[in-house]
């Protein structure tokens, strides 16, 4: 197991950025990537805290990563007619819900929001207000 406390792992290695966008971009998580350089995983996330263009390399790599997945499971689904492939893309970014919705479409929520603890004085107050005949307010004649 490699020693992730070595003191000339501490500082981000030269060349940072390109390594981070190619290590994130086929598949490798942060842990995977801090694995790779040597460090912790929270050493590899003040590197890129500290490091902009490494931060923007990583972003940058997962998002390459994240186009390859879709363009295969588009192609499985469109091109080969794979189903599985298909339902998951419905899913995914249609909202597509199998079986009838009308069940859960009707459902109601109702929230009741009481009160906190209170004193026998506090609540005597509020069953006098309660029970209290409203006053008729007359017009000014003026």
């Amino acid at each position: 197991m490699k020693d992730f406390t070595h003191p000339s792992r501490k500082n981000a290695p030269t060349f940072l950025a390109p390594q981070i966008l190619a290590l994130a971009s086929t598949g490798f998580s942060k842990l995977g990537i801090a694995r790779h350089f040597g460090v912790s995983p929270q050493t590899l996330n003040r590197w890129l805290e500290e490091d902009a263009e490494a931060e923007d390399a990583y972003k940058q790599g997962i998002e390459s990563e994240r186009k390859a997945l879709h363009n295969v499971l588009y192609k499985l689904a469109i091109e080969d007619k794979h189903p599985a492939s298909a339902m998951f893309l419905l899913k995914a970014r249609h909202g597509y819900r199998e079986g009838d919705q009308s069940e859960q479409s009707n459902r109601v929520s109702v929230t009741f929001n009481l009160p906190g603890a209170m004193t026998a004085d506090q609540y005597k107050v509020i069953e006098q207000v309660a029970n209290s005949k409203p006053k008729r307010i007359e017009p000014n004649a003026d």
